[in-house]
Order: C-alpha cells, then sequence, then structure tokens
C-alpha cells in the first residue's frame, strides 16, 4: 500500500478490522455522499489505513468500535477506548488531524443518543469528535465540520416525508428481490441463478423480462433511484454502490425464521434421501394431470434451502449442517408426497420445512440439480448468514468465492 500525500487537505482514518466491514463500508458511503474524498489502503507511520477522506480544512483520524448491543453499559466504555485509539492514530497522521471516535450498532435508540451527548459535554477530551451510525440510516456526529452528515432513522425520515399510506412499500420486498437479482444475474453463473440476463433502459422492459407489473417495476426502480443505488445518468438501469446494497440486503433478510421439524416416515440413505424425495416429488408435479392422483389442492413449489442447497451448489462448506427445505405452503399432501410427517420437539427432526418470507424471489430463481431445485447462490448468500451453525463462515466464503464480481461492481 503505497503512503499517502494529503497536500493542504483533511484526512479522515479509519482502521481496518473484518468483523467492522459492513460498517466500515456506511461510514464511507456517508462521506462519499457528503463530498468527501474517499481513497482506501493508505499508510501513516506503522499503521494500515483502511480509509483516507478529504475535504475542506478539516482532518480527523477515525476509530470505529462496533457494539452488538447497543446498551449504555456496553457503548460508554467502548466509546472511550474508541476516543483513546483515535487519538492515537491522530498522532500518527503526518498532517494535523484531530481524532473521531465512531459506535456503530444494529440500532441505535434516541435514549442512547442522548446518553452518548451527555457522556461526551461531561466526559470527552476536548478536540475530539465523536459519531454513531446504525443500520437503521442513522447517523450522529459532535465536531467542526460533521454537522452536515447527520441524519435520522430511515422510519423517522419516511414518516415525516410522507403520509403513512404511501410508506408500505418496501425495498426488500419480495418482487423487489426478484428483480434485483435480474438486474444482478449477468454477474453470477446462469448454473448458480436462474434468471433473465440481459440490459434494460427503463421500467417497462424490466418488467417485461421479470415477469412483474410494470407499476411493480416503476416502483422498484424509483425506490432504488431514491436510495441512491441506481445510477441516474445511465441509459440502462445500472446498479451502484452494490456493496452497499448487497450489506442492506442481508441485514433486511435476517428476520426470525419458523422452521417446522419434520422426519422421514421411513428412512433411507440420509445422505440422499432428501434429494431423491425432492426429484421424485418435482417428477410427480411436472407429470401429465391425468397420471395425477386426486389432491385436494395444487402441489406447492419446493427447492433445497440454506445449507442443503449449498452443497448442491457445490458451495458447500459446513459438514452435518441441518438439512432445508423451502415450500411455497404447508400442504399436507405435498408433506405426506415427500414422504415426511411433522416431527416432535422430543424427538429427532430430518429435515427443516420453511416457508420463505419472498417465495417469488425464492422459488423463480432456483436453478436444478440433476432434477431437483435449488435455492440460487444468492439466496442461499442472503439466508444462512444468521443460522447459528456456522452460518456467517459459509456466507463468508461464499461471497469470497462465489459472489465476489459483485462486491467489486461499480460503486
Amino acid at each position: 500500500m503505497a503512503v499517502v500525500s494529503y497536500g493542504s487537505a483533511n484526512a479522515i482514518l479509519i482502521k481496518q478490522r473484518q468483523p467492522d466491514s459492513q460498517f466500515e463500508a456506511l461510514l464511507a458511503d456517508a462521506f462519499r455522499r457528503a463530498g468527501w474524498k474517499v481513497q482506501r489502503g493508505a499508510r501513516a507511520r506503522n499503521r494500515v489505513l483502511d480509509l483516507l477522506v478529504a475535504r475542506s480544512s478539516y482532518a480527523y483520524a477515525v476509530e470505529i468500535k462496533v457494539s452488538s448491543e447497543a446498551r449504555r453499559d456496553r457503548v460508554l466504555p467502548l466509546l472511550s477506548q474508541a476516543i483513546l485509539q483515535a487519538q492515537a492514530a491522530a498522532r500518527d497522521v503526518p498532517k494535523p488531524a484531530a481524532p473521531l471516535a465512531v459506535i456503530a450498532a444494529p440500532h441505535i435508540s434516541e435514549s442512547l443518543v442522548s446518553a452518548v451527548r451527555e457522556f461526551v459535554s461531561a466526559y470527552a477530551p476536548a478536540g475530539v469528535a465523536v459519531g454513531l451510525i446504525d443500520l437503521d440510516g442513522l447517523r450522529f456526529f459532535i465536531g467542526p465540520g460533521l454537522e452536515l452528515l447527520n441524519a435520522p432513522h430511515e422510519s423517522v425520515r419516511k414518516r415525516i416525508a410522507m403520509p403513512p399510506q404511501a410508506s408500505a412499500s418496501q425495498l426488500f420486498s419480495d418482487l423487489n428481490q426478484w428483480m434485483l437479482k435480474v438486474l444482478l444475474a449477468p454477474q453470477i453463473p446462469e448454473h448458480l441463478l436462474s434468471a433473465p440476463r440481459g440490459e434494460y433502459r427503463n421500467a417497462s422492459q424490466l418488467a417485461e423480462a421479470a415477469n412483474v407489473s410494470v407499476m411493480s417495476a416503476f416502483r422498484f426502480v424509483k425506490q432504488m433511484q431514491d436510495e441512491g443505488f441506481l445510477e441516474s445518468s445511465s441509459d440502462r438501469l445500472c446498479i451502484v454502490r452494490i456493496d452497499h446494497l448487497m450489506r442492506h440486503w442481508q441485514a433486511a433478510s435476517l428476520r426470525s425464521h419458523r422452521d417446522s421439524g419434520m422426519r422421514w416416515i421411513l428412512r433411507k440413505d440420509p445422505a440422499q434421501q432428501l434429494r431423491q424425495a425432492v426429484r421424485a416429488y418435482e417428477e410427480h408435479l411436472h407429470a401429465p394431470s391425468k397420471s395425477k392422483r386426486a389432491l385436494r389442492s395444487p402441489l406447492p413449489r419446493i427447492c433445497l434451502g440454506l445449507f442443503a442447497a449449498a452443497d448442491a451448489l457445490g458451495a458447500g462448506f459446513v459438514h452435518g449442517a441441518p438439512a432445508h427445505l423451502y415450500i411455497e405452503r404447508p400442504e399436507p399432501d405435498a408433506i405426506e408426497a415427500l414422504g415426511l410427517s411433522p416431527g416432535e420437539a422430543a424427538h429427532r427432526v430430518d429435515v427443516y420445512m420453511r416457508i420463505p418470507q419472498a417465495r417469488e424471489a425464492v422459488f423463480r430463481a432456483a436453478v436444478y440439480r440433476d432434477g431437483v431445485p435449488v435455492a440460487d447462490i444468492l439466496q442461499v448468500w442472503l439466508d444462512v448468514a444468521a443460522h447459528p451453525s456456522r452460518g456467517k463462515e459459509q456466507a463468508e466464503q461464499i461471497r469470497r468465492r462465489f459472489l465476489s464480481p459483485l462486491f467489486k461492481g461499480k460503486g
């Protein structure tokens, strides 16, 4: 990494720590959007600087600390440590710089903001700036030149900007996730994600390709533009700030899921039974109607999910993880056709059955492996991250081995 010369410009330095990379990216993006110049990979004496940001006559050396729980008793000690380390970083900067200590958390309450403000007023050394950021859009900074970065939570902005009835649609709704996959598909091999591959100049062309209504596509495009994820000057729908988008998408997918434990009625080879059952189910699902036995309702769509899907896609990293099967709706006929029965909590579970929250995004993008429908690689990355059985490690392997072109994409 080259030594950076600032000249007369100011600088903000962020120390790289892999677990904090999501928040560091959010902070870097906030500075870019506020007009700061951003550079990565600089050195200052013995320190490696993750981020160098310059603007006007201000200079800050930044230390960021992440708290998984945004509680006063956790955040204030972290803030004290961040202040000390930011002061040390500021001393290593070749040009004069003030320290900036930033605390990041998934969600920071207004009461915690007030507590930090009081703490800074009472105890922070003179010349030290402080900041708070979270995944809900909050940015709170105390320090010269930083006021323009401040922003309330997304929910607060929406309540102010629009009437309640206009805020129902979210960026990561079911069809929006499907259209995101359509836009990202050219950067992902076809055997890992099933979606149209092309370039689209407007919402109408996207709607036709994705087989959604023009109004759905129009709302999606507008939301993406409003959030700064679509390049407005391009002659086609071009996603920018992809790294930021992908991490927000993953964060939006970390909602609680209800898995139903299932057991095999007749136990066979555990390594093959799930795929064989799903393959037989698919053959029955697509058989001519006259060959199907009478059913109470049409059979729902299914596909392998999470670790089972990762294994089928050749992306498996975690061994012995629980097997998951996505199902469109829990029809008794479907469960019976698969050879499964609901399991009791006190007994062994062979398969976990899950109804995905984004059903169209899951089933439309599913790919086939030897006649078995499998959730696409993007869906696996989104879903395994929150799983306690080494899900973060599996997600990181997928990101590094299969999705790196996305994270290195434009913006």
